[in-house]
């Protein structure tokens, strides 16, 4: 098993490029760690809840069911609802497969991790950019306002990325530029033909 990494600030096009990647190999499975984040406390409003620090994430069951896939064993991937800030009752059964690709804000976090990966990207967006993004994907699918969006990318999105994320770079073997009108689609087609990933 192959394990690729893709990792990023938010709206920097992780899951975009995560996707290309399925699209050209087939024999893939993807782990986003997004799945893997713990309860929100109860005395936590949302709005008062950091999803994007490191310790917002269950490592510990992500580092399971890591090894468990490397060892051949399926795994339970968990579900997490954004919008009552708990892990859902489904899952979705994981196979291992040719190609793992893991896939999350602090995925070059931690040294284990990094030693199992066969290769690892990241992807880096202009701040603007990454924002306009961020806004459009949340206020689409999580029913929230920008001005919400934009309060929480002040107080919560902007500081966990200086200080946890964008320190991780020096970790990637490839930093992807994805400005507005990167070309993902046709940059993942030539390097998968030049890499032979």
């Amino acid at each position: 098993m192959k394990i690729l990494a893709v990792s990023g600030g938010s709206g920097c096009g992780k899951t975009l490029f995560t996707k290309l990647l399925v699209k050209r190999l087939p024999k893939s499975a993807v782990l986003p760690l997004d799945s893997y984040y713990k309860d929100r406390p109860d005395n936590i409003p949302p709005e008062e809840y950091d999803f994007d620090i490191p310790q917002a994430f269950d490592f510990d069951l992500y580092h399971e069911h890591l090894d468990r896939l490397i060892s051949g064993k399926s795994i339970k991937m968990p579900h997490f609802g954004y919008e009552s800030g708990k892990r859902k009752t489904s899952f979705s059964e994981i196979d291992p497969s040719e190609y793992l690709i893991i896939e999350g804000l602090h995925v070059l976090l931690h040294s284990r991790v990094r030693e199992m990966l066969s290769y690892s990207f990241y992807m880096e967006s202009p701040l603007d950019v990454a924002i306009c993004r961020m806004c459009l994907r949340d206020i689409k699918n999580f029913d929230v306002t920008a001005e919400y969006r934009l309060n929480q990318y002040l107080k919560f999105v902007r500081p966990a990325y200086f200080k946890y994320i964008m320190p991780t770079k020096q970790y990637a073997d490839i930093v992807i530029k994805n400005n507005y009108d990167s070309h993902l689609d046709e940059f993942v087609g030539d390097f998968l033909l030049k890499m032979k990933l």
